[in-house]
């Protein structure tokens, strides 16, 4: 009873969690905007745009999720704004507030890596693949103007090359190098 979903409809659905959630409140904020009037029209609108807001930014996360599949080598962690990248063979760690650039480099076979760069040279380069790698939007979301789109892009080019998302003081980052 409990295989009625296929595992790749499931892992969908799961991948997709949040836009469904800002989807039910959109619905929710219009179902209730429907028949209200004064302040709890107001109130629907509001409920409306956050749902926007939710279903948006999930949309987001879905997309990076979809990039990180977790069955690339290694495991990713992020603990106290420390980014480290465990395999069996390799690891490394950087700390955010040294960093200097962040790149996407894609390589033969369209696989992606992100490569780190601290203030001191020390490079750390971690398959987009590698499980827990989708943890890597929210760590990186507070780096100020690293640019989502250009990440989204890049995770999803197919010939090689390198995308530098955020520069260490540069607000306007070149999109591909």
């Amino acid at each position: 009873m409990a295989n009625l979903i296929r595992p790749e409809a499931k892992a969908a659905l799961l991948r997709h969690q949040q836009t469904i959630m800002g989807g039910a409140i959109v619905a929710l904020g219009l179902w209730l905007a429907s028949f209200s009037f004064g302040i709890v029209l107001w109130f629907a609108y509001a409920v409306t745009l956050v749902g926007f807001v939710v279903a948006i930014d999930g949309l987001r996360r879905a997309r990076f999720a979809k990039a990180a599949s977790g069955d690339g080598p290694g495991i990713v962690e992020i603990d106290e704004r420390r980014i480290s990248w465990m395999s069996a063979h390799f690891g490394g760690a950087v700390d955010m507030d040294l960093l200097k650039m962040v790149e996407v480099q894609v390589t033969a076979g369209a696989k992606a890596l992100w490569i780190f760069t601290q203030m001191d040279g020390q490079r750390l380069a971690v398959p987009s693949a590698a499980q827990g790698a989708e943890k890597l939007v929210d760590a990186l979301a507070a780096l100020k103007g690293f640019d989502f789109a250009t990440a989204l892009k890049a995770l999803e080019a197919k010939k090689e090359q390198r995308f530098v998302l955020w520069r260490a003081g540069d607000l306007h980052v070149e999109k591909q190098v």
